[in-house]
């Protein structure tokens, strides 16, 4: 079965495609800066880079015809048509009650524009890209593995929150939590690498990069996580505010004399890493920056840290202990002394960090005698949703 797994973003397409149940990659694509006259395609067959070139795409719709050409009518072409495409699975954010591993359907699809104010930067390009699909492959089966659909194990009392109720009941206010596929493969991975008993362990997932959010696991399912109602809660992130008293927009509403919608529009441009800082959402650029004596990207990266710190702290309490913190997501893998702050806080519990492991970024970065395994390890979220793909349409069968 040859599988397109999609992913989107508000100004990206990135698409794999896979033989299944063999999980062999046989090509892949990104294409950046979607909307732009000069966005940024690059192709590989299997781990082969065959094409990089700058053009313009204006619209997700352009971004899923150029790839599809690519895989049935360029030189590199990897399959004879689009018939030789068995399913497609996309890694979409938010439908409400729909949320779990489901078909496409016109229902599905309905729920996702009714939420696309809690992903408005996922919902509507995803609805452009699945509709599209559609068109090119009517007979095709779509499949949406939705974000929240990992964490629906989390106990009610954990979901609900202190609003008044006829929001939950009647509207869906309550917490959902996202970056599902990740955390999944993570919770899967570390059993596999540390040969844990999958009916019983404890895991702190910490999903960190431009988008960041942490996951207390039990025996593999979901028992919280930092993000909620929208991607925007949780840790301090790229451009997301994060945890913050909501009344402070109705204050900041009448200090500034703004609507509402233009102080989220602040918080959601002007937020984050890259509010605090004034530098970048980049972790990388506020590293530099911090190297040069910049105070504000050195408060961002305290404010960062510190509440990495403050979830793991809260999920150690929930979990009554933990197995393994696991990192991953861009700076998760590849910032040592992030890493090195984390784990050396929690010292206190027995906590041993390997000072030159975790300085080559190896998998395991904690020494042996540790209470807890401090891993590192390279998410995969295609491929679970790839997975998950098979595992709907088996079903259905």
């Amino acid at each position: 079965m040859n599988v397109i797994v999609c992913n989107i973003g508000s100004s990206s397409f990135k698409f794999q495609l896979l033989d299944m149940p063999s999980e062999r990659v046989l090509a892949r694509g990104y294409t950046e800066r979607v909307g732009k006259d000069d966005a940024i395609i690059t192709y590989w067959v299997g781990e082969r880079p065959v094409e990089n070139r700058i053009t313009p795409v204006r619209s997700h719709r352009e971004a899923v015809r150029d790839a599809l050409a690519f895989l049935v009518e360029s030189s590199h072409a990897v399959l004879h048509g689009l018939r030789d495409i068995h399913a497609v699975g996309f890694k979409t954010i938010q439908a409400g009650d729909k949320n779990g591993s489901v078909l496409l359907t016109d229902d599905v699809l309905d729920a996702m524009e009714v939420y696309r104010d809690l992903a408005p930067a996922h919902n509507p390009p995803y609805l452009t890209a699945i509709r599209m699909f559609k068109e090119l492959l009517p007979e095709t089966p779509l499949v949406g593995i939705f974000e929240p659909g990992f964490h629906t194990s989390i106990p009610e009392y954990a979901r609900v929150y202190g609003a008044p109720f006829a929001w939950y009941e009647r509207f869906g206010v309550r917490k959902y939590g996202y970056h599902g596929a990740s955390h999944r493969f993570i919770a899967t991975e570390a059993v596999r690498v540390l040969k844990l008993r999958p009916e019983n362990h404890r895991l702190i997932s910490c999903h960190l990069g431009g988008s960041s959010s942490l996951c207390a696991i039990r025996n593999g399912k979901s028992v919280d996580t930092s993000m909620g109602f929208t991607p925007q809660s949780g840790l301090l992130q790229g451009t997301r505010v994060g945890d913050i008293d909501p009344f402070v927009f109705p204050y900041i509403m009448a200090k500034k004399g703004i609507t509402l919608d233009q102080a989220l529009f602040e918080c959601s441009t002007n937020g984050g890493l890259a509010g605090i800082s004034g530098i970048s959402a980049d972790m990388r650029e506020i590293n530099v920056a911090i190297a040069q004596g910049n105070k504000r990207a050195l408060l961002a990266r305290q404010r960062f840290i510190y509440d990495v710190k403050r979830y793991i702290g809260e999920y150690l309490v929930l979990l009554e202990g933990a197995d393994a913190i696991i990192f991953t997501g861009g700076i998760g893998q590849r910032d040592a002394a992030l890493r090195h702050d984390v784990l050396s806080a929690l010292g206190f519990l027995g906590v041993k960090l390997d000072e030159e492991q975790n300085r080559l970024h190896a998998q395991v970065v904690t020494a042996p005698g540790s209470t807890i395994i401090g891993l590192v390890l390279n998410t995969n979220e295609e491929l679970v949703v790839a997975r998950e793909t098979v595992e709907v349409l088996s079903a259905r069968r």
